[in-house]
């Protein structure tokens, strides 16, 4: 499959894009000396240990180690080949790809891994289904209920919003189509009976799309028409190898340039929600799966923004689901966390239509409260403060939430207002308030000891330092100047009898005779794809990593010489000669013991001399 794809493509995308714009539209990068870091898309951590060298066009976690070029990143996260990696690196950066070249790519279907394949399956089925609610007399019902929802056909279109019928068609669909009945058996796409016949899983509902981060279509979410007894009013897609309802925020890979422009995102409770919001002009809304966020769903999020909001429905019912909702995220996030009221106790869809688009974004703009404002509302509610012990309990509740705020301002601003409210001192608030944190504080230090217990990766770099042998280290420094310096590599031929000891930095060494035949420049991000052993790659981006002055000079590549040819040959027979003795000593064979001391001093003896002589 990878000989699909000629090498000047390969290196035309790579020179034309840059891993930060490729990363960023994953990861939220924060600029720390020479590199950008952010939280690790490949492992959950709560600090950032994820690190892209802009310069070298690699990436790096310090945590699971995982690293590479532009390519190896989205293989990583998209599950995807090499082949399809640049492709999509390309599609992400806006490079053209010759015609000819994407057809002969796409001319075999079983060279197709089955997530593209899968997915290409979820997006034949979305366009019939959009097809059957715009064009056609069966799908008139579910385009008039849409509408009457405020979608214009417009919106309609750009989120392919779809109408599955209650005849079931998209198996002979598929069947037309070729496409293989074992992988329509793992699309979800179907009910499969004990017989092994098939049925379509959505029929007579309104279809939304589930689009993953970069807007591949992956699971439909199907609204009934009309109330059906035993029968869900929505109907999710089962997870696939594809989906994983954990996983995806509705309108996520739409709204996530709009949340990092903006610095925000919105919660909303439902996807009718998120679309009432996308026509008022309000693009960074997102909605969950299930009823509360996971962590996952939590982490994505994280890796785009630093604040959430939440805009529930305005009722009762939407209020306390705020409420759970903060009580939940409080605890396992470092978003900041805030709420967008609805007056008048509607929800969104129904404040556009009373209001009109431009009020409802007026509303989204303007309506921000902190979790504590919001506390101080929802308290209040089925309480009469004008009564001394709903007072007292109502002030309770508030220094709960105070407790907890990081923030002296902060709590210094809602303390002045329940000292003015209820006509009290301020300091006895404070005295109160004190007794609350002094409660608190073993969890607190608790979750502070948890959010801190990562290493920082300055930290990373000193440790992993300590790790490697004189001779390690040696081979290290040779190799990175090898590569770096062509003045080191011309220098190496006067060597044509030199071996590193170890074999992965021999097989780099080796390999990087063939890339410098080749190329006359090194590139680290090139020639990391000349590897095809993950284990030296990863060696060459912790390499890449090192902190090594930027010029060598004549001393230090006699030293990694002498080091490597001199020194490390006697430290091997040294480590073999002690592991004989020791066995030796264990079976108690004395002459065996006599024999191998007398070795081991006198090549003890020789490594003294040698480094004596060296310096």
């Amino acid at each position: 499959m990878s000989q699909r794809i000629p090498e000047q493509v390969i290196e035309n995308v790579r020179n034309n894009v840059n891993i930060v714009d490729i990363v960023g539209q994953y990861v939220q990068l924060s600029k720390s000396g020479r590199n950008l870091f952010g939280l690790c898309p490949f492992h959950e951590e709560k600090t950032p240990s994820f690190s892209v060298t802009e310069e070298k066009q690699i990436f790096h976690c310090f945590s699971c180690h995982r690293g590479g070029n532009v390519f190896k990143f989205i293989m990583e996260i998209e599950n995807i080949s090499f082949p399809e990696a640049v492709l999509k690196v390309a599609e992400l950066g806006n490079v053209e790809i010759d015609g000819e070249i994407m057809q002969d790519f796409d001319a075999s279907d079983e060279e197709f891994s089955n997530v593209r394949r899968l997915k290409q399956i979820h997006t034949d089925a979305a366009q019939l289904y959009h097809h059957i609610l715009i064009n056609t007399q069966i799908g008139e019902e579910a385009l008039g209920y849409l509408h009457e929802r405020g979608l214009n056909d417009d919106l309609i279109g750009e989120f392919n919003l779809g109408y599955a019928p209650e005849k079931a068609i998209l198996e002979a669909f598929f069947k037309e189509r070729k496409v293989d009945i074992e992988l329509l058996r793992k699309s979800g796409l179907f009910v499969e009976y004990g017989d092994g016949t098939m049925n379509d899983r959505f029929r007579n509902r309104v279809l939304f799309p589930i689009r993953d981060d970069q807007g591949s279509t992956i699971a439909f979410s199907g609204r009934l028409l009309h109330k059906v007894d035993k029968q869900p009013k929505y109907l999710n897609s089962p997870e696939t190898e594809i989906f994983n309802k954990r996983k995806v925020l509705f309108n996520f890979d739409k709204a996530k340039s709009e949340i990092r422009q903006k610095k925000f995102a919105i919660l909303f409770e439902g996807f009718m929600d998120v679309l009432a919001a996308y026509r008022s002009g309000v693009r960074n809304g997102i909605a969950s799966m299930g009823t509360s966020l996971t962590n996952e769903q939590i982490y994505l999020l994280e890796r785009s923004t630093n604040e959430l909001f939440l805009c529930y429905d305005g009722d009762d019912p939407g209020q306390n689901a705020i409420a759970r909702a903060l009580e939940l995220l409080e605890p396992v996030t470092k978003l900041k966390l805030g709420v967008i009221g609805i007056p008048e106790k509607l929800d969104p869809d129904e404040y556009v239509q009373k209001y009109g688009e431009a009020g409802f974004e007026r509303l989204i703009s303007d309506a921000h409260e902190t979790k504590i404002a919001f506390y101080m509302r929802y308290y209040q509610k089925d309480r009469n403060l004008a009564n001394e012990s709903d007072q007292l309990a109502y002030i309770a509740n508030i220094m709960q939430k105070l407790a907890v705020i990081e923030s002296p301002v902060e709590q210094d601003l809602y303390l002045n207002q329940l000292a003015t409210r209820f006509s009290l001192e301020k300091e006895s608030l404070k005295l109160q308030l004190r007794e609350f944190i002094g409660k608190l504080k073993p969890q607190i230090q608790l979750k502070a000891a948890k959010d801190n217990n990562l290493r920082y990766p300055g930290n990373l770099n000193a440790a992993d330092s300590q790790k490697y042998s004189r001779v390690e280290r040696a081979e290290r420094l040779l190799l990175y100047r090898i590569l770096h310096e062509q003045n080191t590599r011309i220098r190496m031929k006067n060597y044509a009898d030199f071996s590193f000891v170890h074999d992965d930095y021999q097989l780099i060494y080796i390999i990087s005779e063939g890339y410098f035949n080749v190329y006359a420049e090194y590139e680290t991000a090139r020639f990391l794809d000349f590897l095809d052993n993950e284990r030296t790659r990863q060696l060459i981006v912790s390499l890449e990593l090192d902190n090594y002055a930027l010029e060598s000079s004549d001393e230090e590549f006699e030293d990694c010489i002498d080091v490597i040819s001199r020194q490390s040959p006697l430290e091997q027979v040294i480590t073999e000669l002690k592991q004989k003795l020791a066995d030796a000593k264990r079976v108690n064979n004395s002459e065996l013991v006599t024999s191998l001391t007398i070795k081991l001093v006198a090549v003890l003896q020789q490594q003294q001399m040698n480094k004596s002589a060296s310096l």
